[in-house]
């Protein structure tokens, strides 16, 4: 977890093992499919060429692997939805390699909207998307037909270098089958996507392993609203903008569990998410609720930990840890894998321990902790811990 100790995160923290955007991730030994290339810059090359001849290449981000194409066009745009099978409802995040390239794709029309702007985005590269009013030039299938854009440019020195290769604006969800876990590897891209996809670019294992915060700065009469937490705290944006930021992300909020018949104002609205293909649930904490499974139970369950050393617990097949440290975002960093190798283990069920905020240090970044706890619920497509448990 090179530069990812620590509970409360910082983005230059969580960045600075980047050094250089040449000095890329040592790559993945594991990752031999004919379609993963190392990133070098012929590789890039050939990604820029498939992008601009209207193909889907996997995109390694800091954040998630992204399933990239041209953003500019509304046939290539038509394929991500169609090799993700995602619905129309669910707006696309458009990626660009620099701050400058952004305001083709915005209108910033008042003194607030500038202001704001100029502050947030001084966060970029980094694991922040903003929504902002969209230009005329934005395709309506980008936005499922809104008002307003989600724009981002990410922190990996991979994504950086073929954003700036491409010069386009380049759409990229989460490179897997809608629903499904987000990939944090490149052979996860291959997983789900093998068929679909041109190439996968092969920047190593993604450093923050959760998706981007999303904010909103698109009304300049209101506030601005994480509209999705990831690993950017309220107290660095509030302490750039210089005003309060408030979050729309409640378990609860309808805003935050669209249909997919009704267009989101931001990707991961959707109530079921990020799940595997194995039934999960939330549970209590083992160390906080001591508990087992009946001895008799024929079904083979897996049991998941936050946090702290993994021990047998009597009825469970296995018990797996995210972070013996108990270190927040070592936990966001392993949530996805970890639920993808669950998935292949031929367990009947998987139980994830539900993360409630209070149990954990004041000084923990409470919006990573909401953003793990957005993801879990979503998995299991669950608000609360069962009562009986």
């Amino acid at each position: 977890m090179s530069g990812l100790a620590g509970c409360d995160v910082c983005l230059a923290g969580i960045l600075s093992f980047r050094r250089n955007e040449s000095d890329f991730n040592v790559m993945n030994p594991t990752a031999s499919h004919p379609k993963i290339l190392p990133a070098t810059p012929e590789s890039i090359r050939l990604a820029s060429q498939a992008l601009r001849a209207g193909k889907l290449v996997g995109l390694p981000t800091e954040t998630v692997y992204g399933l990239a194409a041209r953003g500019d066009q509304p046939d290539t745009v038509a394929k991500i939805f169609a090799a993700k099978q995602r619905p129309a409802t669910n707006p696309l995040i458009l990626h660009v390699g620099d701050p400058s390239a952004v305001r083709a794709l915005v209108v910033i029309d008042s003194e607030i909207t500038r202001r704001r702007f100029e502050a947030a985005s001084s966060l970029w590269p980094g694991p922040l998307t903003l929504v902002l009013p969209r230009s005329e030039s934005v395709l309506d299938c980008v936005t499922a037909g809104g008002d307003t854009v989600a724009v981002r440019v990410p922190a990996h020195p991979v994504a950086l270098q073929l954003l700036r290769e491409v010069s386009l604006p380049i759409a990229a969800p989460s490179a897997n089958v809608s629903n499904y876990v987000s990939p944090t590897r490149p052979e996860h891209v291959i997983d789900g996507l093998e068929h679909s996809i041109e190439w996968v670019l092969d920047g190593g294992i993604c450093d923050v392993g959760l998706e981007s915060t999303v904010l909103s700065i698109a009304n300049p009469n209101a506030p601005p609203t994480i509209l999705r937490e990831g690993v950017v705290s309220v107290a660095k944006l509030e302490s750039l903008l210089g005003e309060n930021v408030v979050s729309a992300t409640t378990p609860h909020s309808a805003a935050l569990n669209a249909s997919p018949d009704t267009p989101a104002a931001s990707p991961g609205m959707h109530r079921k998410h990020y799940s595997p293909r194995t039934p999960l649930r939330l549970v209590p904490e083992q160390n906080r609720h001591p508990c087992s499974r009946s001895p008799d139970d024929s079904k083979r369950v897996l049991r998941i930990q936050l946090r702290g050393p993994a021990k047998p617990i009597a009825g469970y097949a296995d018990v797996w840890s995210l972070s013996p440290s108990g270190v927040p975002l070592e936990i966001a960093n392993r949530l996805y894998e970890t639920l993808r190798r669950a998935d292949s283990g031929e367990f009947d069920q998987i139980e994830v321990d539900q993360l409630v905020t209070i149990d954990w240090s004041p000084d923990c970044n409470p919006n990573l902790l909401a953003a793990i706890s957005d993801r879990l619920c979503r998995a299991a497509n669950q608000d609360d811990v069962p009562a009986d448990h």
